[in-house]
């Protein structure tokens, strides 16, 4: 496919020009319409097309990429107030390398470390903003985000020293050479989006210190190691094991800098594995659901198996409730507990959790642990259940990437076999151990799920009323499991706390009373997910908002409005991205507030009706919003305040501005009762879009009626 700018000869299925980045494609990724040549936005729908500016960001894909023609094209976000993560990576030495090295043996080198550095960013789905010189900024948490992108920059940190390790090690073979690197992260916010339309200018840029603090850091690392800033660390606690090197003052950054080594990874998994050497918050409101639990293992060590479908939202609790029912089970001394976890950095790795499983509990292999040391083990464990050696060592040395030398014979069959096979041995094993004792298995998280791994969980739960296995599987709400109408089964969705329970769980967190204005708050605020519960008092406690007394907490001024947890920003952003189409709707509707009419939003709204109803509709189904009435006489409520306010937080702030500003303009001229009734709401958008002087007359009408209302209540108290 030629290009129409640059008339390079590109790959027949690429999208973008490998030599220039222009846009090849004659239609628009978001609506199909037909495109002018080089154009930057849809005339349709004003999608934004991906273009030239790309280019100096491209690397080149390998084979395997390269074959999956169903990559989305995504168009260039709009800029947007973001909580990133920035990565700054550095080459260490290279002046010394290019004088020891021939030019063209100096060009192998640099593409060989560009291309570690690319695959094992890309694996962790960070971004790579720039090359400069032999330096890589990369970002996590644009222009997407995940809830982990903290996590997600320092696994790739390691994975880039790791990496760097294993080519250094042929580099000095070959050139006699070392090469080395050195990274900095930093977690902070920034502005990030497009700099300007002029095509010279950088697209996705990110503006503010995060990047500067970043490459400061960079430069504190000792070759071939990582070093995070406080602010990412307090993400990553308990994930990774890290030596403070104190805090550090840093060119151009006028305050001193807490920064950290990361020295390796601590095998924690979940939030939940951090958080037990602190001690875990006691489980609240949960009482009927971890009642069924039980239920349903009564059943099991009756001889009659259970499936339960564990579904529930993010931080909700579900992995909190299956580690309480764990740990009541383990006092039997009969149960046989296992457990395998879904990882989103391992969705397109066939059975990732059941490897996982055996290497690291089952079969407890060590990092020293050679290949036949590894084999011995899989022996004695498949010796445990009375399997045929030859035909199974083959297959599990295959599933766990173990040579298996000239003890065995690899099996003649085809991959389709192979793996049916592994499954069935996989499935006689467990099915073997239940005969035994009864059995509770648990699969967390198959919103991550590899195929190869649903597939087998729809032989295992084929089987489950045969055996005495009591099977807990917990997913999200964008998983949608296939298993359903059967009587074995136990549907279950975990729901938000009452408010009852909220003011439990806040006092189980700060052990003694928190005053009643801050309680309030914190209910409002966390909408029943016990996750929010928790960062929310845990934030208002480090806040230095209280004093402390012996028995109770007392406020130390007036109480300003409470932020979104830093430890909670990623995993908000995260849900908006996800909705990358119908964002702006959900931006502008947090613009309104909390709740808002479809009327109002329709009013202030550039949309077209029927694009904005669709817009609607979609963040209902996503749960992002409740829906009261039809239109135009609906109302809709955003499901979380934090979400609401993560909508908001996101716009720059003279988008904000603008908003208000339309908002407050629109109820003047439409909306007449509202404005007698409630002046309070505009004088509000006119404040917050910085037009003071309109507010005034509005705030002043809202006093009056406030004095009006108060003595109304004070005149019916006296005639009572």
């Amino acid at each position: 496919m030629e290009c129409p700018k640059c008339n390079h000869n590109n790959r027949e299925e690429a999208k973008f020009c490998e030599e220039c980045g222009a846009n090849l494609q004659s239609i628009c990724p978001m609506c199909g319409s037909e495109l002018r040549p080089q154009a930057k936005f849809c005339d349709n729908c004003g999608a934004r097309i991906a273009g030239a500016k790309f280019a100096q960001f491209i690397i080149p894909k390998s084979e395997e990429e390269q074959g999956n023609t169903e990559e989305l094209v995504e168009p260039l976000p709009d800029a947007e107030r973001r909580h990133l993560t920035v990565m700054f990576c550095d080459m260490v030495g290279s002046t010394p390398l290019s004088e020891k090295l021939d030019p063209e043996e100096l060009r192998d080198v640099l593409r060989d470390y560009q291309s570690v550095c690319a695959r094992v960013i890309r694996r962790f789905d960070g971004h790579i903003a720039r090359y400069i010189g032999d330096g890589i900024l990369a970002y996590f948490g644009y222009p997407v985000a995940h809830e982990d992108d903290a996590q997600r920059s320092v696994r790739t940190g390691l994975g880039i020293v790791e990496g760097i390790e294993r080519l250094n090690t042929r580099i000095q073979q070959d050139m006699d050479a070392g090469l080395h690197v050195r990274l900095g992260i930093h977690t902070g916010i920034v502005v990030a989006g497009d700099m300007d339309e002029d095509e010279q200018l950088e697209s996705m840029a990110v503006v503010g210190k995060t990047p500067n603090l970043a490459a400061r850091l960079q430069s504190l690392a000792e070759p071939d190691t990582v070093v995070i800033s406080g602010a990412t660390h307090q993400l990553v606690e308990g994930f990774f094991h890290c030596r403070s090197l104190g805090a550090q003052s840093l060119e151009g950054i006028s305050q001193p800098v807490e920064v950290f080594q990361v020295l390796h990874e601590s095998g924690a998994r979940t939030r939940l594995d951090t958080a037990k050497p602190a001690g875990l918050t006691p489980l609240v409101g949960r009482e009927q659901e971890l009642s069924l639990l039980m239920d349903r293992w009564e059943q099991v060590k009756e001889g009659i198996g259970n499936v339960v479908l564990l579904g529930g939202e993010a931080g909700i609790g579900k992995s909190r409730i299956v580690q309480v029912l764990r740990e009541r089970i383990a006092e039997d001394s009969r149960a046989w507990l296992t457990e395998c976890q879904c990882s989103p950095y391992h969705q397109n790795t066939a059975l990732y959790p059941v490897v996982d499983l055996f290497e690291r509990v089952i079969l407890q292999f060590g990092g020293d642990d050679s290949p036949e040391e590894k084999l011995k083990k899989v022996e004695g464990f498949l010796v445990q259940y009375g399997l045929p050696l030859d035909e199974t060592v083959p297959l599990f040395a295959a599933l766990l990437s173990i040579p298996l030398g000239d003890s065995y014979t690899p099996l003649n069959v085809t991959p389709q076999q192979q793996k049916q096979r592994t499954l069935q041995i996989l499935l006689d094993i467990l099915t073997r151990r239940a005969s035994q004792q009864p059995v509770l298995f648990i699969a967390e998280d198959l919103h991550w799920a590899d195929a190869s791994s649903l597939e087998f969980l729809d032989l295992f739960v084929d089987q489950g009323p045969t055996v005495p296995i009591l099977t807990v599987l917990t997913y999200r709400p964008t998983f949608t499991p296939s298993w359903t109408g059967r009587s074995h089964l136990t549907p279950m969705t975990l729901n938000r706390l009452t408010s009852k329970q909220v003011a439990d769980m806040v006092e189980h967190i700060a052990a003694k009373p928190l005053p009643a204005q801050i309680l309030e708050r914190i209910i409002d605020r966390t909408d029943g997910v016990p996750l929010f519960v928790e960062e929310l008092t845990k934030m208002v406690l480090e806040s230095g908002l209280l004093q402390e007394h012996e028995d109770r907490y007392e406020m130390m001024g007036p109480l300003p409005p409470l932020a979104i947890p830093t430890t909670l920003q990623d995993s908000l952003m995260a849900r908006l991205d996800r909705l990358a189409a119908v964002k702006e709707v959900a931006q502008l509707g947090a613009t309104i507030g909390r709740e808002f009419s479809y009327d109002l939003l329709m009013a202030v709204s550039a949309l077209d009706e029927v694009i904005l109803q669709t817009s609607l509709d979609q963040l209902v189904d996503s749960e992002f919003l409740y829906q009261r009435g039809l239109p135009p006489q609906s109302t809709y409520v955003f499901k979380h305040s934090l979400i609401r306010d993560t909508a908001y937080e996101s716009l720059l702030r003279s988008r904000r501005q603008q908003y208000h500003q339309r908002i407050a303009q629109t109820l003047e001229k439409e909306f007449p009762e509202t404005v007698k009734t409630q002046p309070q709401i505009v004088a509000y958008h006119y404040t917050e879009a910085g037009l003071n002087e309109q507010a005034v007359p509005y705030w002043t009408m809202a006093g009056k009626q406030a004095v009006l209302c108060m003595g109304s209540i004070s005149c019916v108290a006296n005639c009572k």
